[in-house]
């Protein structure tokens, strides 16, 4: 029984804070939650809900764009869902100027 509880504890920490965040792969290194102060609404405001879940997409698909190996066909894939982030940032009118050196190195990789 303890070994039940303790893999459904794994599995829900291992969901909840996977890709949500900056690792060594990304150029821009800011928590969530500091590029969430460093826009122009408050961070208890409605929209930094939506804001979170943009950034934390943004980072999970630049983290695998870097990972993966430049041939793999999953990473157009995912250069593609980077880019539907991009939109939906623009959308949301978030600063995304932390960002801008991961966002031009995707750039340089599109055809």
């Amino acid at each position: 029984m303890k070994t039940i509880i303790l893999f459904c504890f794994t599995l829900i920490c291992s969901a909840t804070f996977a890709q949500q965040h900056a690792t060594s792969a990304t150029k821009c290194q800011l928590p969530v939650e500091e590029i969430l102060k460093a826009q122009s609404f408050e961070i208890d405001e409605p929209i930094a809900e939506k804001a979170k879940y943009v950034f934390f997409d943004m980072y999970k698909q630049l983290n695998f764009i870097y990972q993966l190996d430049a041939n793999d066909p999953k990473r157009a894939e995912h250069i593609n869902y980077f880019n539907i982030a991009l939109q939906n940032a623009n959308v949301l009118d978030l600063n995304i100027s932390m960002f801008q050196e991961d966002i031009d190195f995707v750039t340089n990789l599109t055809p």
